[in-house]
């Protein structure tokens, strides 16, 4: 039998936003039994569990996603759920098992290592466990462990306000900075769960949830780039214009980041500018990221339409 999803869902809503968690726990089951493979119903259920105190109930529907997302491949973030629940139980040696595995997928040595060794300490007769570090003994952390955070192709860029027109040409002194000049920072690993707990939330289009994740990655150094770029974006989604520039401008004050992503965030910007009405200011942006990166596709049609715009006022 068919059921009506965007009802049920404005119904459950509405029971959170009073304060009835039970009730909208109830309206979820239904969503999750009509379909059981859908990860954002199951991370709101476990969320609703968990704000319950039912923490066994929480941690059922974290595994299922977690599940989910290791059936496609997407290991980063089974691995950033499989956390989450280690978050709630640390000594869940499941958990600890399933991410030992798929770091290994990734070829994470050190890190598997490290989740292999907790259940050992755990559970010191552990098969799988004494078996894997037996056979990991000899082989070394890859290059990836020692910079392991693989951060999405995002933007950034500075500020173009009609205020300060020099930016441009401020812009086009900073691409002959070498990148080498920047040091490389690792990011911390607990920062690292949320921000990829970030992304997945992003992706399954729960911006609030993703929001909150890349605000608390955010306080490491290592990370704060990126996820100032992923903040504008999620504000941007939610047609929050004014914060999406803020944190698009944030991200561009930090000259490590490199010619290629500053060229991006430029675009991005001028998207949040245009979306605001701003012509001019977004104008600027797309002008800075394309004499940043000449390869950007559909700029420079985009900036003769908004020539064409100014010109009217």
């Amino acid at each position: 039998m068919a059921i009506d999803r965007e009802k049920i869902l404005t119904i459950a809503q509405r029971f959170i936003l009073k304060g009835q968690s039970d009730r909208a726990i109830k309206e979820y089951q239904k969503l999750i039994e009509a379909s059981p493979n859908d990860k954002r119903l199951h991370l709101k259920l476990g969320d609703l569990y968990l704000k319950n105190g039912d923490h066994d109930k929480a941690i059922k529907q974290y595994l299922q996603v977690a599940d989910l997302f290791a059936q496609e491949d997407l290991n980063s973030q089974a691995i950033s759920i499989y956390k989450k629940i280690l978050a709630i139980d640390p000594k869940m040696m499941d958990a600890h098992r399933q991410i030992a595995r798929l770091y290994l997928k990734e070829g994470l040595i050190a890190n598997a290592r490290t989740h292999y060794q907790s259940i050992l300490n755990m559970r010191p007769g552990d098969h799988e466990a004494s078996r894997a570090l037996e056979d990991l003994v000899d082989q070394p952390s890859t290059p990836r462990e020692r910079n392991p955070l693989p951060l999405s192709p995002a933007p950034s860029r500075p500020s173009a306000s009609a205020s300060s027109p020099s930016l441009a040409e401020s812009e086009r002194q900073e691409r002959h900075i070498a990148p080498a000049e920047f040091p490389t920072l690792t990011p911390d690993k607990e920062a690292e769960t949320h921000y990829h707990l970030g992304i997945a939330y992003k992706q399954m289009e729960l911006l609030d949830y993703a929001i909150s994740e890349f605000e608390a990655a955010a306080s490491d150094p290592a990370l704060r780039v990126d996820c100032f770029v992923m903040l504008g974006e999620c504000f941007m989604q939610k047609g929050d214009y004014d914060r999406s520039i803020r944190f698009y401008e944030e991200a561009l004050k930090d000259r490590g980041v490199s010619n290629g992503k500053r060229a991006r965030v430029h675009v991005s910007l001028g998207e949040a500018y245009e979306a605001q009405g701003m012509l001019r200011e977004a104008l600027q942006a797309f002008e800075v990221g394309l004499s940043l990166d000449s390869s950007l596709q559909g700029v420079k049609e985009r900036i003769e339409n908004l020539q064409g715009q100014v010109k009217t006022f």
